[in-house]
């Protein structure tokens, strides 16, 4: 036999239900255009029915609807789907940047430019072997010199800023990694504290999945959610994140209320100087496998590891081959002025001097000529100061009828090798150490392509994979709308349902009053 105000009740769990729905649903359209937020679902449900006894057996009586539970409209396929495409999409946004950069140092073609410097000396020393007693194209083909090394000298300087500009961003990344694993640690265990206790803490899980898409575009990240089998009677989750190769567990960042971190400060290199990428409690002091093509983290650490460090050797060995074609040249013949030096292979032999030297000293045991870099390579103190002492003749005498022919051989350097036969092999690859830089300037070029095909690529796949997630967990003002007018309409029903109970209830009463 059921209570009197039985119906009453039933009609009250109702009005309850629907009005938590109406709530769920307002709280979606107050935040249709917040950042990061999913949205809820009323999980409505039949209440424990009350079992009756009629016609001589028991029987279940329904006793209405409560709010089961609230729900986020998550896919974790999706989730994943986005946070892979997203670190591929950082990688190649990221290299994009860093290449461009490079192009922007060297700034070809343009009339400020190594090509250009370079065009400006070959031309210098033409001029130079039409009219070699000419003191001003002597005094030009100095300036034009002292011009290239200083060219040399900047973009080696700029390279080597670029370098440790990235090395900080490094920094900053290995700092963010501690403090969005900190900030999921600290979550985890506020979220499996709910769970526990039977709550479902939503806007818990969007801070926590909002900080996991911030760490997707530095490093890539895999979610792996478990069931807490300890707990049989209530859906209690394990939340673990794996950074980089995720194919590694060695690579687990956060597990649950355990927080791995990088080691910040990084160690640094002890070659480069450069930080290291590094776990915390790793004592082989091994570098993080982040993985390939991965992450903004992942192209900071190629550009300045392994790109920069090429192109760094590529302009060193374009100075080294300029040096040492010119030196070799220059040895054989003299200027207005005599100017020669003893042979660094053999004492008994004396030679003309060289046109270029290095600032560290250094020489070639199998050549005797100096060895230079990018930033080492200097034009000769003594030229500088005297430009008659540019050999442009033979050795045998100082020039008195205007011998151009030294000065002829280093000009058609530009064009090939055929001045150095007999003296000695082509320093670098190509047809002539113009061919040799235009060839690296035009792999730069084709990497920058790259790049931004890549990029370009993906930032379709992340519009869609996000797309995607939208239509899932974002919020539908329609279908809110729908919704509303759904729950407001059941409320109503119910309410209209507490009124006819109350008529009956007052129909019984004054039934009996009456009598």
């Amino acid at each position: 036999m059921t209570s009197t105000f039985f119906g009453l009740e039933l009609s009250q769990r109702a009005l309850n239900s629907q009005q938590l729905a109406l709530d769920v649903t307002g709280n979606n359209i107050s935040n249709a255009n917040t950042a990061g937020y999913t949205r809820q679902t009323p999980i409505l449900a039949a209440s424990t029915p009350y079992t009756i006894l009629g016609s001589g057996k028991n029987l279940s009586l329904g006793t209405g609807t409560d709010l089961n539970t609230i729900t986020r409209a998550r896919d974790a396929f999706v989730d994943s789907q986005f946070r892979s495409e997203t670190s591929k999409q950082q990688y190649w946004g990221a290299k994009e940047d860093s290449l461009n950069n490079i192009q922007n140092i060297l700034n070809e073609p343009s009339d400020n430019s190594l090509s250009d410097d370079m065009s400006q000396f070959w031309t210098a020393w033409s001029d130079l072997s039409n009219d070699p007693e000419n003191e001003g194209a002597r005094s030009v083909v100095s300036e034009r010199a002292q011009e290239l090394t200083d060219t040399f000298h900047n973009l080696s300087q700029q390279v080597t800023d670029q370098q440790n500009d990235l090395n900080s961003s490094i920094n900053v990344q290995i700092t963010q990694i501690n403090t969005y694993a900190q900030q999921i640690g600290e979550l985890n265990a506020q979220i499996k504290s709910a769970e526990v206790a039977g709550d479902n803490p939503n806007d818990l899980k969007d801070q926590r999945d909002s900080l996991v898409d911030e760490l997707s575009q530095i490093v890539n990240v895999k979610v792996v959610e478990s069931k807490d089998t300890n707990f049989t009677d209530r859906t209690v989750n394990n939340y673990k994140i794996i950074i980089g190769n995720d194919s590694s567990t060695a690579n687990t960042l956060v597990d649950g209320t355990t927080v791995r971190t990088l080691e910040d400060p990084p160690p640094q290199d002890s070659t480069t100087g450069f930080s290291q990428v590094v776990w915390s409690d790793d004592t082989t002091g091994s570098s993080v496998d982040l993985g390939t093509n991965l992450g903004t983290l992942e192209a900071d650490l190629e550009v300045r590891d392994s790109y920069l460090p090429s192109f760094q050797g590529q302009l060193d060995t374009l100075a080294q081959a300029i040096a040492t074609s010119i030196n070799a040249i220059h040895r054989t013949g003299q200027g207005l002025v005599a100017a020669t030096q003893t042979d660094p292979l053999d004492s008994t032999k004396t030679i003309g001097i060289d046109f270029f030297t290095s600032s560290s000293g250094g020489t070639d045991s199998t050549t005797g000529l100096p060895v230079v870099t990018a930033a080492t390579i200097n034009l000769n103190p003594d030229i500088a100061d005297q430009p008659d002492k540019i050999a442009t003749g033979a050795l045998t005498s100082i020039i008195t009828a205007g011998d151009g022919t030294i000065a002829q051989k280093i000009s058609s350097l530009s064009t090939g090798w055929n001045a150095l036969n007999g003296l000695i092999a082509a320093p670098v690859s190509g047809t002539s150490l113009g061919n040799y830089y235009s060839a690296n300037v035009a792999k730069l070029g084709v990497d920058v392509q790259q790049a931004t095909r890549m990029k370009a690529g993906e930032d379709v796949l992340v519009t869609n994979a996000a797309n995607q997630r939208e239509s899932i967990s974002g919020v539908s003002l329609d279908e809110e709308m729908t919704n509303l007018i759904q729950y407001q309409k059941s409320y109503a029903a119910a309410a209209r349902m507490v009124t006819m109970m109350d008529n009956m209830l007052d129909s019984i009463l004054n039934m009996g009053m009456t009598k």
